[in-house]
């Protein structure tokens, strides 16, 4: 052997030596950060439960993947980073940045009207642009409650768009709230499309998801497509995992589906851009701006906060069988995607997953010499787990039968709420909002918790009717809720009986005595206020009178469908050409 093949071998053991130190450097060091990761998702790393990908990616290199659980029960197959997962409202960003990219290269403005787009359009006070509706400040009515009252108007994107169309009035004035909202961004997806001629699907996949190489993103039914690790989605039942039925396809506020590792291309997007421009891509990210002055903590897509003192960018979705968010840290030029193919609905007091926790829990193990310390507790002790989560206790009947009742949460007037045994469990009722019944949990004779919140109850006293408070950790009372009580006399109550119709909602409901209580469709209605009465999915019911003082009609009012008008029509309704009375069409 000569000495120059000896210096050639010797130089190939060094680099082969060299490449395995390396690569075993490398090995301890993701078994190390997978010791802190895998943790937070142990409760469905096993067998016989669906889970969660997730991808941690950092100035632009994926620097961790992983998979918990399983994609699909029945077929036993596992979770990876390649997993396709419904994204829910994730979509909405998508959705967002599709139409920026359609206003850069002038196929539409953002100060367009909706209008412009939809010819049958009712006309309203106030003109709604395509702009409000991408930061959710358009004041546009909610489909989905909208729908839920009238599901004979049907379950498509048309039917949806109809209903909206259709509507004369608007929860407030455009620019002057934040409201999130789900059929604002339905409309966008016809926007788009009726703006471009591309569905908002095709618009995408030729303009995001080509460009980026997200080979496994597309939006359902456009053009159907399958992926052999497709997540199904699944909620808990007692014992096991019920398998839900696959999304309708809605295009615009959902819809869409993608693999956490194509969501870390798309992110990095932000950061080292291949599609858009900066001025637009920094717009989905700046919070918008009210009329009155007040800054939100949303911008297009997105929403905009801190974690440990640095700005964190999420986009999140939930639905049932659904849990998804993707957070971005910008300035540490980071992201994180967790996806997850069960419940993160808050209902019945009970969420499978939190997205927020798990996102976070990442960014802790992965970012955490780059954001602030946590905050010590403000007694400077460390506290116990007792202390933090108090010990359940039982209370019979009789003592949580005292503390139900209707209660309004301040500030709005409209808002109540109703504290009540249903199924033999104790929890809130909340009419007025998105109508979650909230298990409540006693901790002691008269305080209670439920999720992200302790509530205290206090007696009647003399000069002061029986109330709940929202507490703080030290038991401070930071916000009161009164009780409500208002009676109507049983022979008062038949003025408000009969039949009214809804144009805006193509149907008509009844109102009859029951008893000795108000019934509209289904729904008891339980007196608040003069003239006004709360329902269950109903909201406030406020009926109105005219000139002589006879009742005439009533608007329905949740927080995301306000006012929404029937008036009253003849005692006796028409029979539809089908043979059954349009008292069925909505429940």
């Amino acid at each position: 052997m000569t000495e120059a093949m000896t210096a050639h071998r010797s130089l190939a053991v060094a680099l082969v030596t060299a490449c395995l130190l390396v690569a075993s450097c490398a090995s301890s060091r993701e078994a190390s950060v997978a010791a802190k990761v895998d943790p937070l998702f142990a409760t469905w790393t096993r067998p016989d439960s669906p889970g969660c990908g997730v991808g941690v990616s950092r100035n632009g290199a994926v620097i961790f993947e992983r998979g918990y659980g399983l994609a699909n029960l029945e077929r036993r197959v596992p979770i990876t980073s390649s997993t396709v997962f419904h994204l829910a409202s994730i979509t909405k960003s998508f959705t967002a940045m599709s139409v920026l990219l359609a206003a850069e290269r002038g196929v539409l403005s953002l100060d367009d009207e909706v209008s412009k787009y939809v010819p049958d359009w009712s006309a309203r006070e106030h003109k709604v642009t395509i702009r409000h509706l991408l930061t959710h400040t358009s004041g546009v009515r909610d489909a989905y409650v909208l729908q839920g009252w009238a599901p004979n108007n049907g379950n498509t994107n048309d039917a949806f768009l109809k209903i909206l169309a259709r509507q004369r009035g608007l929860n407030f004035a455009p620019g002057g709230e934040y409201q999130y909202n789900n059929g604002g961004y339905l409309l966008l997806g016809t926007i788009l499309a009726r703006a471009s001629g591309h569905t908002l699907g095709a618009f995408a996949d030729a303009n995001i998801f080509k460009p980026l190489g997200m080979t496994g993103a597309w939006f359902n039914g456009d053009p159907v497509r399958a992926a052999p690790d497709h997540a199904s989605s699944y909620s808990p039942q007692e014992k096991s995992w019920r398998l839900v039925p696959e999304s309708s396809g809605y295009a615009g506020n959902a819809g869409m589906m993608s693999s956490v590792r194509d969501l870390l291309l798309w992110a990095n997007n932000f950061a080292d851009v291949r599609v858009g421009t900066p001025t637009l891509l920094a717009s989905m990210h700046t919070a918008a701006v009210l009329t009155g002055g007040q800054t939100t903590q949303s911008g297009m897509g997105f929403g905009i906060g801190t974690y440990r003192g640095s700005r964190a960018l999420r986009t999140s979705g939930g639905d049932v069988g659904v849990a998804t968010e993707v957070v971005i840290f910008p300035d540490q030029k980071a992201a994180i995607a967790v996806l997850c193919n069960m419940d993160s609905v808050v209902m019945g007091g009970l969420a499978t997953v939190n997205p927020d926790d798990l996102t976070n829990g990442v960014a802790d193990v992965f970012l955490d010499e780059a954001l602030e310390p946590r905050a010590a507790p403000s007694t400077g002790a460390p506290q116990s787990t007792s202390a933090a989560s108090p010990a359940p206790v039982t209370l019979s009947a009789d003592e949580l039968a005292g503390k139900t009742g209707l209660y309004r949460l301040p500030p709005d007037e409209n808002h109540i709420v109703s504290m009540s045994i249903r199924d033999g469990r104790f929890g809130v009722w909340d009419y007025y909002g998105d109508n979650y019944h909230l298990l409540m949990t006693p901790i002691s004779a008269n305080r209670f918790t439920l999720p992200g919140a302790t509530l205290e109850f206090s007696p009647a006293e003399a000069g002061r009717a029986r109330a709940w408070h929202i507490v703080d950790g030290g038991g401070q009372r930071l916000l009161e809720l009164p009780s409500v009580t208002f009676g109507v006399p049983k022979a008062a109550l038949s003025a408000f009986a009969g039949a009214y119709r809804s144009d805006e909602l193509d149907v008509i409901y009844t109102v009859s005595m029951r008893d000795s209580s108000l019934v509209l469709q289904s729904s008891t209605l339980y007196p608040v206020s003069k003239d006004a009465f709360v329902g269950d999915y109903m909201g406030v019911v406020r009926f109105f009178r005219d000139q002589r003082g006879l009742v005439s009609g009533f608007t329905l009012n949740r927080q995301a469908a306000r006012g929404v008008r029937f008036e009253r029509v003849a005692p006796t309704p028409r029979v539809s050409s089908a043979g059954s009375s349009p008292l069925a069409q909505a429940r």
